[in-house]
């Protein structure tokens, strides 16, 4: 299943293809958490905040699943 969710500052939308949900929520918080810092926007947005576990489960309530990756997406896998 093709998991994504969008970067929380700029918008851009993520993805990765995983069997597990949580392990997927966990791979978009680490691609997006570095996006973040690569392009000096973590300290502009304030939802990734609270740490890895908070944010990852928020991460996995929010994220969308399908069964084709979504066109125009960043594959983080």
């Amino acid at each position: 299943m093709y998991y994504t969710h969008p970067c929380s500052y700029c918008h851009k939308l993520f993805y990765v293809y995983d069997t597990d949900k949580y392990r997927a929520a966990a791979t978009l918080y680490a691609g997006i958490k570095k996006h973040l810092q690569d392009y000096d926007e973590d300290h502009k947005e304030h939802d990734f905040d609270d740490g890895a576990s908070v944010d990852t489960q928020e991460v996995a309530s929010a994220m969308t699943e399908s069964a084709e990756p979504p066109p125009g997406g960043y594959d983080l896998g």
